[in-house]
C-alpha cells in the first residue's frame, strides 16, 4: 500500500531533501508538494484530507505552517499526522507546536545532519 505524504515548503530544495529523506523510510511513498500553506490546504481538500502524513514548513507563504496545521486539524486531520519541519530552533515555537499536539522536526542544515534528520522523521512516522 502506498504511503501518501504532503510536503509543504516554499523552498524547492527543502522539499527535495524532505522527499529524499522520506524515501529512505517509505520506498513506496507518493508525494504531493506545495509551496505555500494555501496550496497545501487546497490540495488536501481536493484529496478529501486522505493523505497519510503532512510535513509542513513553519516559515512558508500564507498561511504559515502553524496556521496550516490548525486548518488541517479543524478539517479533521489528526494532529499526530502533522509535523512542522523547520530550521527555526525557537523553544517557544517548539513548545507551542507540541502543546497543539504537533511534532516539531528540525530540518537538516548540512550533509552531516541527513542521518539525524531521517531518524527524526522515522520517529515521527512510527510514534503512536
Amino acid at each position: 500500500m502506498t504511503t501518501r505524504i504532503m510536503v509543504a515548503d516554499d523552498s524547492l530544495f527543502a522539499r527535495m531533501l524532505a522527499k529524499e529523506a522520506v524515501s529512505n523510510i517509505f520506498s513506496d511513498a507518493e508525494f504531493m508538494e506545495a509551496a505555500s500553506g494555501a496550496d497545501a490546504l487546497a490540495m488536501a481538500e481536493a484529496d478529501a484530507y486522505q493523505l497519510d502524513w503532512y510535513l509542513l514548513d513553519i516559515n512558508m507563504g500564507g498561511p504559515n505552517g502553524v496556521d496550516t496545521a490548525k486548518a488541517l486539524i479543524a478539517a479533521g486531520v489528526a494532529a499526530h499526522k502533522i509535523a512542522l519541519v523547520t530550521g527555526n530552533r525557537s523553544k517557544d515555537l517548539q513548545d507551542d507546536a507540541e502543546a497543539a499536539g504537533l511534532t516539531y522536526i528540525l530540518k537538516t542544515i548540512s550533509p552531516n545532519d541527513v542521518d539525524q534528520f531521517i531518524e527524526r522523521l522515522r520517529q515521527f512516522f512510527t510514534s503512536p
